[in-house]
C-alpha cells in the first residue's frame, strides 16, 4: 500500500509541473507568434499561435491573437470563428472582440451579424467613435439613414471637424430629401477641404434639387477642373447647359462622357437630343440608333427616333418604331392615332382603320380618330360609308381647325358637308 501511494503521489505532482509548463509553453508559442507577425511571418506566427490554442485550448487570448492574424490575411471566417470561441471561454460582451467580429461581418456582408455587434459594442460604449462609425456606414447602406443620422451627429458633436462625418451625414440627408442641411454639411466639409471634389460633386447634386443651378454648375466647374474624366460630373453639366439652351457644351461634355462610357445609352440619347435641337437630325438619329442598342427597351429612344423619322418622310421605320411604343403601351390611343395617320399616308387602309377603331373604342368622340376612319375607307373605295363617317366626325368635333380639315375632306371626295 505504501508503494502505491507513494506512486500516484509522484504521478500527481509529474501531472502538475506538466500542467504548469505546458501553460508557460503556450505563452513562449504565443509571444513568438506575436513576434513573428509583427516581422512579417505570416505563416510563421500562425503554427506558433495553433501551438499556444494546443497546449492551452481553454485561453481566450489564444484564439484572439489568432483571430487577428486571420483578419490580416483577409480570412475572415476562420477570424469569426476563433472570435467566437474566445467570446464564449471569457466575458460575453467584450466589446473589443465584438467590435473586431463585426467588422469581420461586414467584410462577408455579413450586414444582420456586423450590425448586431456594433450594437453590443456602443451599448456598452455609447461613445465608440470606431463603432459609431461603421454603424452609421451599415445604417446607411441598408437604407436607415435617419438612424446613420443619429450616429454621424453623435461623432460631429464632438469632432465637428470630422471631414469623413461631415459628407457621410450630408449623404444621408440626401437620402432623405433634406437638400438644405445636406448642402450645409457639404459645404462645411468644402471649407475644411477646398481641394477634395467629393463634397462639391455632392453638393452640385444637391443643388440641382434645390433649383440653384447656378451653383450647381459652380461645383461641377470646379469638380472637372480637378477631375476632367469625371463621367458623372460631365453628364450633369451636359445636362444643365441644355436646360439653358447651351447646345455646344453640352454636345461637347455629353461626348466626353460617351468616350468615358461607350456602352452608356442615357448619354447617347442626352446627346442626341441635344443635336435635335441643334438641328442636327442626322446626329440625332445616329445617337438615337445607338441608344436603342444599347437599351432597346426603353421606348423614351423609340418615341424620338419616331419623330426623326416622321420629319424625314420615313413613313415606313416611323410605323415600326410605333410598334414598338404601342406593344409597351396597348391600346394607347395617342399612339394608335399616329400610326393610323402613318398608314393612312403609306394608303395602308385596312391597319389605319383597325388603329382609328382602336382610339375609338376608348374614345367614341374623337373627331380625328373619325375623321382618319372615313379617309382610310375612301382608299378602300367606300366613298359614301367615307362621306358618312367623316359627316359624323363633323357633329363631334368642337375644334375649328379641325372641322375645316373635315370639310376638306369631304370636298375632296365630292360630297359637300352638311353642316
Amino acid at each position: 500500500m505504501r508503494k502505491i501511494f507513494w506512486f500516484l503521489l509522484g504521478a500527481a505532482l509529474i501531472g502538475a509541473s506538466c500542467g504548469t509548463l505546458t501553460a508557460e509553453d503556450a505563452q513562449q508559442h504565443a509571444a513568438a507568434g506575436v513576434e513573428k507577425a509583427k516581422a512579417g511571418d505570416d505563416q510563421g506566427a500562425l503554427q506558433d499561435f495553433d501551438r499556444a490554442i494546443e497546449l492551452a485550448p481553454k485561453e481566450p487570448v489564444h484564439y484572439r491573437n489568432r483571430a487577428a492574424l486571420y483578419a490580416r490575411l483577409k480570412q475572415w471566417d476562420k477570424a469569426i470563428g476563433d472570435y467566437n470561441t474566445c467570446l464564449s471561454l471569457g466575458p460575453e460582451n467584450d466589446p473589443g472582440i465584438q467590435f473586431n467580429r463585426g467588422y469581420a461581418c461586414l467584410q462577408l456582408g455579413r450586414q444582420d451579424d456586423a450590425l448586431h455587434d456594433f450594437d453590443a459594442v456602443l451599448h456598452a460604449q455609447p461613445d465608440n467613435e470606431r463603432a459609431l462609425r461603421f454603424r452609421a456606414y451599415l445604417l446607411a447602406a441598408r437604407h436607415q439613414p435617419e438612424r446613420a443620422i443619429d450616429d454621424l451627429s453623435t461623432l460631429i458633436s464632438k469632432y465637428p471637424n470630422d471631414l469623413p462625418s461631415l459628407k457621410a451625414r450630408g449623404d444621408a440627408y440626401a437620402v432623405t430629401g433634406s437638400w438644405a442641411k445636406a448642402i450645409a454639411d457639404y459645404s462645411k466639409a468644402v471649407e475644411l477641404n477646398p481641394k477634395g471634389t467629393d463634397a462639391q460633386a455632392a453638393r452640385a447634386v444637391a443643388y440641382l434639387h434645390t433649383g440653384d443651378k447656378a451653383g450647381a454648375l459652380r461645383d461641377l466647374n470646379a469638380v472637372l477642373e480637378a477631375r476632367p474624366n469625371d463621367a458623372d460630373a460631365l453628364l450633369r453639366r451636359a445636362q444643365l447647359c441644355y436646360e439653358q439652351g447651351q447646345l455646344d457644351p453640352a454636345i461637347a461634355d455629353y461626348t466626353k462622357a460617351i468616350a468615358l462610357r461607350p456602352g452608356a445609352a442615357e448619354l447617347f440619347s442626352g446627346r442626341g437630343y441635344a443635336r435635335l435641337k441643334n438641328q442636327d437630325k442626322a446626329g440625332a438619329l445616329s445617337d438615337f440608333n445607338k441608344a436603342i442598342q444599347l437599351d432597346p427597351k426603353n421606348t423614351d429612344y423609340y418615341a424620338a427616333r419616331t419623330y426623326l423619322y416622321e420629319s424625314q418622310g420615313d413613313s415606313a421605320k416611323a410605323i415600326d418604331d410605333l410598334g414598338q411604343l404601342v406593344a409597351a403601351k396597348p391600346g394607347d390611343p395617342q399612339l394608335l392615332m399616329r400610326r393610323g395617320d402613318l398608314y393612312l399616308k403609306t394608303n395602308q387602309p385596312d391597319k389605319a382603320i383597325k388603329d382609328y377603331e382602336g382610339v375609338l373604342s376608348k374614345e367614341p368622340d374623337n373627331a380625328l380618330a373619325l375623321a382618319g376612319k372615313g379617309s382610310a375607307t375612301a382608299q378602300k373605295g367606300d366613298r359614301r360609308g367615307a362621306a358618312d363617317q367623316l359627316q359624323n366626325a363633323l357633329k363631334v368635333s368642337k375644334d375649328p381647325k379641325e372641322q375645316q380639315d373635315i370639310r376638306e375632306r369631304l370636298r375632296q371626295l365630292g360630297v359637300g358637308p352638311l353642316l
